[in-house]
């Protein structure tokens, strides 16, 4: 009686085991829903849509794309990090992920307990662009030439609380410059100031801003990645320019609810990075001056954390928030 107690109890552990395993492997036997917390034609919807599409084709099942957009992608991530965790609602987040709770007051969910990071999708190449009359070839020239003049060199903005942002206020902190911070409702209206010379400097996308690199109308002396980029160079990263540590980007990421099967997440990495290595993507996301990436869900775990505690650092001395 002892031994057919012990079979039973066995068989049944792996009676419970079985379903689990089999439903792991099935994954996925749905659609997907992957949000964005941007309008259709932005930045993220662009870099979800091509995802979405390579992805559908690999998994045999519809990955649909939904804007939720709205509270600088909070929204969208809001809703994913409410969602049943079984892997069929994920988030394209972005930059505004370790961002918005450096600025906002009150943030409506836990960025780093409530989402389960899956991969690190794109890196979106961001300069330091000045104006071309401005007498400054580098960037330790224009900290000279800003130090000579106090105030007079204003440096735009695009958004209120963006990365460029903080950008600028972290290039503050570390150089010492009185440099004023024009902020704009917009990269259009900044970009045509600094054109003009209304401000001096700003930091940019390389896709917003190469076409007027190209016109001779501004210069971009510096690249905010951790390498220079193939299409220039000659430019050095901002590290290699004399900023330490200065490691500035825009970037693309898929998320998924907290306590999502780590099985889920990791076949979902998997795939994403295939995708992403994919020639037509690579050809896709370079076209549109975005660097392929494609992490493990620890890696981009690891770089959230740390760009959310780079802002926050950033934000609290520059005192900038928002409701």
């Amino acid at each position: 009686m002892k031994f057919a107690s012990i079979l039973f109890s066995a068989i049944a552990s792996v009676a419970a085991v079985v379903p689990t395993a089999q439903a792991q492997d099935a994954y996925p036997s749905r659609p997907i829903h992957l949000l964005v917390g941007a309008t259709a034609g932005g930045g993220s919807d662009l870099v979800a849509r091509i995802v979405a599409t390579e992805l559908t084709k690999k998994l045999g099942q519809a990955v649909v794309v939904e804007n939720r957009p709205g509270a600088g992608g909070n929204i969208a991530n809001l809703a994913a990090a409410r969602a049943p965790a079984d892997g069929y609602t994920l988030a394209m987040a972005y930059s505004g992920l370790a961002v918005n709770p450096a600025v906002m007051q009150k943030m409506p969910f836990d960025t780093l307990r409530e989402l389960a990071t899956v991969s690190l999708v794109a890196d979106v190449p961001m300069g330091l662009y000045v104006n071309a009359a401005v007498p400054a070839r580098n960037v330790k020239e224009l900290i000279d030439t800003a130090k000579a003049s106090p105030g007079r060199y204003a440096l735009g903005v695009n958004a209120l609380a963006s990365v460029g942002h903080l950008a600028t206020e972290l290039f503050k902190q570390r150089t010492g410059v009185d440099m004023p911070t024009v902020v704009y409702k917009g990269s259009s209206a900044a970009m045509t100031d600094l054109l003009s010379g209304n401000v001096s400097a700003m930091f940019d996308t390389v896709a917003s801003a190469g076409p007027q690199v190209q016109s001779g109308r501004i210069r971009m002396l510096a690249y905010g990645g951790v390498k220079r980029l193939a299409t220039s160079p000659d430019v050095p990263t901002l590290t290699e320019a004399g900023l330490d540590n200065f490691d500035l980007r825009s970037w693309y990421g898929v998320v998924a609810p907290a306590g999502t099967p780590k099985a889920t997440v990791d076949k979902l990495s998997t795939v994403i990075a295939e995708v992403i290595r994919m020639p037509e993507v690579v050809e896709k996301f370079e076209k549109n001056s975005l660097i392929p990436v494609g992490s493990t869900p620890d890696a981009f775990e690891q770089y959230l954390a740390a760009e959310t505690e780079k802002w926050t650092h950033v934000a609290k001395a520059a005192k900038v928030q928002v409701q």
